[in-house]
């Protein structure tokens, strides 16, 4: 039977192992040169053709999460092999590993140290517990700050700050009605630097009357990209069905093998119940070198349910 401290564990690790996936990159506030128009197919062409490319990732994470004033502090192992599997490592300060973790595109294989238990199952699992829906691409594109959600068939508005391009997805009506926006260049200014879009609640009850719960189009996109190299230097999601906003920062990038990789990042997510952040810093990245994926449960360890 698993305790309430076991299932305390497994929650939080998992938890902690999906968001140390998110990744986007901070605002550098020194002034540049932006020459190009903020047309978005303009945008989205660069914003493409910089997108990092690998076959093989790996790198260490030293993550420090802040939950309701409490700071957590843990190492993670990442290794990655594109479009096909995410392997974990997780140890907390004193470097004895706790918990080990593989997600393929339809499976996750899980194995918590700490109170002698594995899992082998579908992404359900994992999504009851930390309750998101689970996209493995979602989270490659956020472990090496590629744009996280985008859909090049998505039109999207363009426009320009002190530091770049803006790219913000052009809402179709029944999501401007349910936020009550209107998505003109002024209230794309005003939204610029919100975390949080304000809701008008009587438009939005009534018309969240109307959605069923997979409904991906109550998403609001924006993503900024530096004006000389257009890497993403920062994005919020606001999904407006569950009312909960996502920030993902990089504050610094490192060159290996000449690619700009994210070495350092911030993460938040906010909504009803919670407000976490997460600050990550990347050490000992790797590029494009074949890697193992080590997985093996103990004869001792019990199966979850």
């Amino acid at each position: 039977m698993t305790s309430i401290h076991s299932n305390r564990f497994y929650r939080l690790t998992f938890f902690l192992a999906i968001v140390l996936l998110l990744a986007s990159c901070k605002k550098n506030r020194e002034t540049v040169n932006i020459a190009g128009p903020a047309t978005p197919s303009f945008i989205t062409r660069n914003m493409e053709s910089n997108m990092l490319e690998y076959e093989w990732f790996s790198a260490k994470i030293n993550t420090e999460v802040v939950n309701k004033g409490e700071k957590t502090s843990f190492k993670t192992n990442l290794r990655m092999k594109k479009d096909s599997i995410i392997w974990m490592s997780i140890s907390p300060a004193l470097g004895i590993e706790v918990a080990r973790m593989i997600i393929t595109p339809d499976s996750i294989k899980f194995l918590d140290k700490w109170n002698d238990q594995f899992y082998i199952g579908t992404h359900e699992f994992l999504e009851e517990r930390i309750k998101v829906h689970l996209d493995f691409n979602m989270l490659q594109d956020l472990a090496v700050g590629n744009p996280i959600l985008y859909d090049p068939d998505e039109k999207f508005k363009g426009t320009k700050d002190q530091d770049g391009y803006i790219l913000t997805s052009r809402s179709k009506p029944k999501v401007r009605k349910a936020a009550g926006l209107r998505l003109n260049r002024k209230s794309v200014e005003q939204m610029e630097d919100t975390l949080i879009i304000e809701i008008d609640e009587r438009k939005y009850d009534r018309v969240m009357e109307r959605f069923d719960e997979e409904d991906e189009e109550l998403i609001v996109k924006r993503y900024w990209l530096h004006a000389e190299n257009f890497k993403v230097v920062r994005t919020i999601i606001n999904d407006l069905l569950n009312l909960r906003s996502i920030e993902a920062d990089y504050t610094e990038f490192t060159l290996i093998e000449g690619i700009r990789v994210p070495s350092k990042m911030n993460y938040s997510i906010i909504d009803n119940d919670q407000e976490v952040s997460f600050d990550m810093e990347y050490a000992r990245v790797k590029l494009n070198q074949k890697t193992t994926f080590p997985f093996t449960i103990p004869e001792k360890f019990v199966q979850i349910e």
